[in-house]
């Protein structure tokens, strides 16, 4: 029936003729064929023709798959390669809800679709493109992967061995420092571990060196992960060949260097920030993974919902005012502050930023990186943004009483101000200012919504199941609910797709204090962190450790994670 339906929607939109239809059937009657496959093998119609026939007639979206269309790893690890071959498909995971878009050659193929059901546990929306072009992005995939791990496995295995000895000597002279980070093993081990760290989605990249042997490590979602090592005998070919693509001094080793590169991986560019350090037994190099792909996220990517994502983007609509995320190093701040930047960003406002250094290079954001061996500080930097007529300010962070001060008078002279303190939680971010030198008058006048964020790792959709936690999680727990017998709890139990962790990606947790009035009287009077928090929590602000318990509910993470990233209040 649908075959019949197929073939007359064909003739109708004119991709194939009447008689074209009628060779094409009676080759079907003796062969037995499939009658799109007669069709294309006999040059009476284009695989994009049937593909499209099949977008209108089953009223499923047509993906046209070109050269610089590229799975995720979470998308592809998702259906074994021999699968996706078989069936010719590629899954495409949804931003939200338990459902997946298969793209297929033939969305006709119910085994396919049960196949791709039974592996992922997930409700399946079609979508068609050709034979071609799927079978072109599994093979960019999936080799890919295949390429990247045992390449590495290779080069330590194989050609470090054999070059052993020759590494080994005259690692002092300069020259033959250039020759060897130039080798094909060394050049090949650097490049195959950055597009590893790209694909992962780690952050950083670490060498380190020790006495007899060196160790590499990736950190991913805020953990180090170890990966294959070099041997040592090609540690310093391999730290001087990353100095040279940063455009770092290779004859330095006896002092901290700063450099900066960039990459092309998977038809987009990647920027790395290098920092290298003398240690006993060599340079350490950390190679800082700005990935713009991971960082430009909607604020609901993030973990903003509701009221608080409601109420953040009034707050940075407003003409004036600071806004301030606090927490630790590596808790999503920056993340949240481009986030907030693009919202922002428009033809009809002057964005402007200091930042140390400069990340991310947006396009419409103004942006100014530091350099106080110069004497350009923040507050140098704030004093001549604040001459180019800027609406909206953002401050990489405050670190000190004349920037903090510049900041604040700047949000009462019409400016919306954001930036970062390094604070446990949003409360006493009032009496950092205070110890800094800011009188509390000003920060009261000035202050919009302070924000302390968290990270926390969310738990591999694909081995989630329900688990019991142990005593000591569970009193945690009881100290934000007191029903906490009667909730269900999930962890991960470790698959292919998270690398056997158990969890993978991570988000956003917040404590979202709003400066209200009561709030600003009591910032005024200058009362102690505790009273101005019971005060908060009064108002209806939730705490970080609440929010994260939030999580656990829905779901999203594991009790012992919530414990790690949160204080107990």
């Amino acid at each position: 029936m649908i075959t019949d339906q197929l073939s007359e929607m064909m003739i109708r939109s004119g991709r194939v003729g009447s008689s074209e239809l009628e060779k094409a059937m009676a080759i079907q009657e003796e062969s037995g064929r499939v009658l799109t496959e007669i069709l294309i093998e006999e040059g009476l119609a284009s695989p994009n023709d049937i593909a499209r026939t099949f977008s209108e007639l089953l009223n499923i979206p047509y993906l046209d798959l070109g050269d610089d269309f590229h799975l995720k790893r979470d998308e592809y690890d998702m259906i074994p390669e021999s699968v996706a071959r078989r069936f010719c498909l590629i899954p495409l995971v949804k931003e939200a809800g338990e459902a997946i878009t298969v793209v297929m050659k033939n969305p006709l193929d119910m085994d396919a679709v049960d196949t791709v059901r039974s592996l992922t546990s997930f409700e399946i929306h079609k979508a068609v493109s050709t034979e071609e072009k799927i079978n072109a992005i599994i093979d960019k995939c999936y080799r890919e992967e295949a390429y990247v791990e045992s390449s590495l496995q290779d080069i330590v295995d194989i050609e470090a061995a054999s070059n052993a000895e020759l590494f080994e000597t005259n690692m002092g002279d300069v020259d033959q420092l250039l020759v060897h980070a130039n080798d094909a093993p060394v050049v090949r081990y650097v490049n195959l571990l950055l597009m590893e760290a790209v694909r992962d989605g780690a952050s950083d990249i670490h060498f380190e060196p020790g006495e007899n042997s060196c160790t590499v490590r990736l950190r991913v979602d805020g953990s180090l992960q170890p990966v294959t090592p070099p041997p040592k005998s090609l540690f310093q070919a391999i730290v001087t060949r990353i100095k040279i693509l940063a455009e770092m001094d290779i004859a330095e080793r006896r002092l901290p260097l700063d450099g900066r590169f960039k990459f092309k991986f998977s038809g987009r560019v990647v920027d790395v920030r290098v920092s290298s350090m003398p240690l006993v037994f060599g340079e350490k190099v950390v190679m800082r993974i700005l990935d713009k792909q991971s960082l430009l996220l909607d604020l609901e990517d993030i973990g903003f919902e509701g009221r608080s994502l409601k109420r953040f983007k009034e707050v940075l609509g407003m003409p004036n005012g600071i806004v301030l995320l606090t927490g630790p190093t590596g808790s999503g701040k920056t993340t949240t502050l481009y986030s907030a930047l693009q919202i922002l960003k428009s033809t009809t406002r002057n964005v402007q930023t200091v930042e140390d250094p400069v990340e991310y290079l947006i396009d419409g954001i103004n942006q100014m990186p530091t350099r106080p061996k110069i004497g350009l500080t923040f507050a140098e930097c704030l004093r001549h943004i604040l001459r180019q007529d800027p609406d909206a300010v953002m401050i990489g962070e405050i670190r000190d009483a004349e920037t903090a001060e510049i900041a604040m008078r700047a949000s009462l002279t019409g400016h919306i101000v954001l930036s970062t303190l390094h604070t446990n939680d949003s409360t006493s971010s009032f009496s950092r200012l205070r110890d800094i030198g800011i009188p509390s008058y000003l920060t009261a006048a000035t202050m919009r919504l302070i924000i302390a964020q968290r990270l926390v790792k969310t738990i591999c959709p694909n081995c989630k199941t329900v688990y019991q936690p142990d005593d000591a999680e569970l009193e945690w727990a009881k100290t934000i609910d007191p029903d906490v017998a009667n909730r269900t709890f999930y962890h991960g139990i470790g698959c292919n797709q998270c690398r056997n962790r158990g969890m993978k990606g991570r988000r956003a947790i917040f404590e979202f204090l709003e400066v209200t009035p009561p709030i600003r009287e009591l910032v005024h009077e200058e009362v102690d962190d505790m009273t101005l928090r019971r005060k908060a929590i009064e108002g209806g602000m939730q705490t970080l450790p609440q929010n994260a318990f939030q999580r656990v509910r829905e779901g999203h993470t594991t009790i012992s994670e919530a414990i790690s990233v949160c204080m107990v209040d």
